[in-house]
């Protein structure tokens, strides 16, 4: 894409036709402040001022520019993979899946790679923000996934110009970290994100749309949803400590366009990338990508801070075929005949 789009073209080419990921990024790098995605709504990025056309936010915007890793790589290259969980009982047990991510960044803070961390956290409506975390401290408040697209690329702004941050740690969906390193075009973000952790992803919701639905399917409210698991199905722990389940297909009407156009299931860009699929209950699968990406796990494993399971199979082949399906969306039917997709 050329250097001479503005926003006006983002708005015409992304936001408007519903492919808009909503990671903030735009936002970020935008030098007047004059761009704002609304966290208590799904709607894309929003021009709220005059633009000056200075042509900063297509550079970063990762739906025209996405990376994907060829059909016949379709978990993106990758140096090795395993199945983890955290160590820690406790942290394990508040983790949605084996609580892999927060041990990694805890190991990461505490071995020097990061200074900070941008999080995904959540309000008892399950409205969603980013977080700047310093303190490894607070890392536990934030543990449980969230299901929407999260503007997880605004805060590095505050991240570098005010809070003079070095090394930031983000964890996101492929279409996040994808984001994340398109910041390396502008030299003020140049080399701060020095780790990025990838969430499986194939699909996300949008917020109000979803709960529309949970609540007449279940009649239940966010308030009362402490945390949700998908496996195949939506399983929702209440309040009250019971749970109640949900068809996926229930909530397909709810799925964010730019979902229906996105090819990238493991976080291709990520250091490492992690989801519970290809893992047993309680665990999940990593795929690490780089030499830091093993750095850290390996540090992990040896000060105790993860486990290492080495008695499962990893069902690589069901990841890989998630990955193809994705990879296909959007194909022409004659093309998909010919991809041979793993049993």
């Amino acid at each position: 894409m050329s250097q001479l789009l503005t926003f006006g073209d983002l708005a015409s080419l992304v936001v408007k036709p519903n492919l808009c990921i909503r990671c903030g990024a735009c936002v970020a790098v935008c030098p007047p402040d004059v761009l704002k995605v609304d966290i208590y709504s799904s709607e894309g990025a929003q021009l709220v001022g005059v633009c000056t056309l200075c042509g900063l936010c297509p550079l970063v915007c990762p739906v025209l520019h996405p990376y994907e890793a060829p059909i016949e790589k379709p978990l993106g290259d990758y140096l090795e993979y395993g199945i983890y969980k955290a160590a820690d009982p406790s942290l394990a047990k508040i983790g949605t899946d084996g609580a892999t991510t927060t041990a990694l960044l805890e190991a990461a803070f505490e071995i020097g790679i990061i200074d900070s961390a941008i999080v995904a956290v959540k309000d008892e409506k399950w409205y969603a923000r980013a977080e700047i975390i310093t303190d490894p401290k607070d890392l536990r408040k934030y543990v449980q996934t969230i299901y929407w697209h999260v503007p997880m690329i605004t805060p590095l702004k505050e991240a570098v110009e005010k809070m003079k941050l070095k090394k930031i740690a983000i964890v996101g969906t492929g279409c996040q970290t994808a984001a994340a390193k398109l910041m390396d075009k502008i030299p003020k973000f140049k080399g701060r994100v020095a780790l990025l952790l990838g969430l499986f992803c194939s699909k996300t919701w949008m917020r109000e749309d979803f709960f529309d639905v949970v609540k007449t399917k279940l009649n239940i409210e966010p308030t009362n949803i402490t945390d949700i698991i998908v496996k195949n199905k939506l399983i929702f722990r209440l309040t009250d400590g019971s749970k109640k389940e949900l068809p996926l297909e229930d909530v397909e009407s709810t799925t964010f366009g730019s979902c229906f156009v996105c090819h990238d299931f493991t976080a291709e860009v990520s250091d490492i990338a992690l989801g519970s699929n290809g893992a047993p209950p309680g665990w999940n699968f990593a795929l690490i990508r780089t030499l830091l990406g093993k750095q850290l796990i390996d540090a992990c494993v040896e000060k105790g801070k993860l486990l290492k399971d080495t008695k499962f199979k990893p069902k690589v082949k069901f990841v890989i075929r998630r990955a193809i399906e994705q990879k296909l969306r959007g194909a022409p039917e004659s093309f998909i005949k010919t991809i041979q997709i793993p049993a």
